[in-house]
């Protein structure tokens, strides 16, 4: 009894001639008859290289941010700015040994301490052990703010 197999044929990865559904290179590109590598072999190297490459990176990464931050800020000072702002005097320190930028957020209140303006900041860049001085705008705000309050992570 003659067994028919029913897959679909595939093409040689080198010179794309026809071949069967178990060979991945012909026997004209194969001349020396080695044995190829089956898609379990392949599919298992990437996977490999790709979990070598995150654990590499992750590594580089811990590696590159190591004494950068933490950061504390401050609020100096605020001025109105019309017509609709205020002027942010404020200081942010750099905890770490290594300088970098600090992300910080500004968050305007009113005088019951709700939030009712934030504003995003990257501020730097800052040496190691050192404190910056900065001036940001807030817009947007229809009332002075009770207060304005600055949080960095670091």
């Amino acid at each position: 009894m003659t067994v028919t197999d029913h897959r679909p044929s595939r093409h040689c990865i080198k010179c794309g001639r026809e071949i069967g559904p178990d060979e991945s290179i012909c026997e004209v590109c194969n001349h020396a008859g080695m044995a190829t590598p089956s898609a379990s072999q392949y599919h298992g190297t990437i996977v490999v290289a790709i979990i070598a490459g995150v654990i590499g990176l992750a590594i580089w990464g811990s590696l590159a941010l190591r004494g950068v931050g933490p950061y504390t800020g401050s609020v100096i000072n605020t001025v109105a700015d019309p017509p609709d702002g205020v002027q942010v005097s404020l200081q942010v320190q750099n905890e770490g040994t290594k300088s970098g930028f600090a992300s910080c957020l500004l968050s305007a209140r009113d005088a019951e301490g709700r939030t009712v303006r934030t504003r995003s900041l990257s501020l730097g860049p800052i040496a190691g052990g050192q404190v910056g001085d900065f001036t940001e705008r807030i817009g947007g705000l229809a009332d002075p703010p009770g207060s304005v309050i600055i949080t960095c992570d670091g």
